[in-house]
């Protein structure tokens, strides 16, 4: 493991950043706010070099995922080797416990902190394959058209239901050309995204592999690729079902508190609501896994317990057939 002289929080802003550097002894060495932008990473290396000993390759640099705007430092930085560490804003907040007050500046010292505390826990930032990192785009976009076009769809069925069908109709006269837009333009995104996959044999193989198994669609399979980088990010099946909220977690203390066993809230939403889908497709199906949800139940288990013991056994699934390079395999007799 490196061992690091420096440690740098940065609290990402959209057109300003808050930086905050401390040593190894979690001494404040520099504070400054600068522009989020190529100018103002120029700004903080040239203050960086007049810290005694400062090099790249001996700094820690973090930051919460903040998405697009973290990419001005990682544009300007990465490329000249520094250690980038991007964590989950919510991993860094529930690290910190109970603090007072909200500035920029002191969210930044509160990231050095973190920083520095919990350095054993770094996953230094790696550029992905271009065609990934491309699908990503591609599949966030998706999804705000996918928004936008279920607003004006919700609205139409709320006037259905309450019987304003004057308000229907004009709705529906109003929205009609931007709902048909968004659907085309929907379907060209598609496209352009089956396009990439297609161009990549290890992208096209690796979907191909996760769709082999019994309840994961086509959008569970192209997430779970984005979100684990490929399964770079992820090669532990019991960790990548903590991240996506499925792994469940005993909730006791003495012998007076006896809970129900729960999941963790610090979980990926996105992926845990995919997974959640994969199950209820997968219960439908006539299989082993529709067998273990009845036989389950009927044995008086709770079915959101049972189901989510489903989306576990899907991660699990995922991350076999990921390090076999095999399609799955029901051991189910028909």
């Amino acid at each position: 493991m490196i061992t690091y002289n420096y440690f740098i929080g940065t609290d990402i802003g959209k057109k300003t950043n808050a930086v905050c550097v401390i040593d190894a002894l979690e001494s404040r060495q520099l504070e400054l706010t600068i522009p989020n932008s190529k100018a103002g990473m120029e700004t903080l290396l040239k203050q960086l070099k007049k810290l005694p000993d400062f090099r790249l390759e001996t700094t820690l640099f973090c930051m919460e995922h903040t998405g697009i705007y973290c990419q001005p430092m990682v544009n300007f930085f990465y490329p000249i080797g520094a250690n980038l560490w991007l964590q989950s804003a919510v991993h860094i907040k529930h690290s910190l416990g109970l603090t007072r007050g909200k500035t920029d500046k002191a969210d930044a010292r509160q990231i050095a902190k973190y920083c520095i505390r919990h350095q054993r826990d770094q996953r230094l930032f790696k550029l992905t394959d271009t065609l990934l990192a491309t699908v990503r785009q591609l599949a966030q976009q998706r999804e705000r058209l996918m928004e936008m076009a279920k607003a004006f769809t919700d609205l139409s069925q709320d006037y259905q239901a309450m019987g304003l069908f004057a308000e229907l109709k004009l709705h529906q006269q109003t929205s009609e050309v931007a709902l048909v837009a968004l659907q085309k333009q929907i379907k060209l995104v598609e496209t352009q995204i089956e396009r990439h996959i297609k161009a990549s044999p290890e992208l096209k193989s690796n979907m191909d592999l996760l769709m082999s198994i019994p309840g994961v669609g086509r959008q569970t399979a192209l997430f779970m690729l984005i979100f684990t980088s490929n399964f770079t990010r992820f090669t532990d099946a019991k960790k990548l079902a903590s991240y996506a909220g499925v792994a469940p977690f005993a909730y006791e203390s003495g012998t007076s508190v006896r809970g129900r066993t729960k999941v963790s809230r610090m979980a990926n939403t996105k992926l845990k609501h995919l997974l959640h889908m994969a199950a209820l497709a997968a219960v439908k199906a006539k299989g082993e896994l529709k067998d273990y949800f009845e036989r389950k139940v009927a044995a008086g288990k709770r079915k959101m317990s049972v189901y989510n013991a489903i989306r576990n056994k899907l991660v699990h699934r995922m991350v076999a057939v990921m390090e076999r390079g095999t399609v799955y395999m029901a051991m189910y007799a028909k």
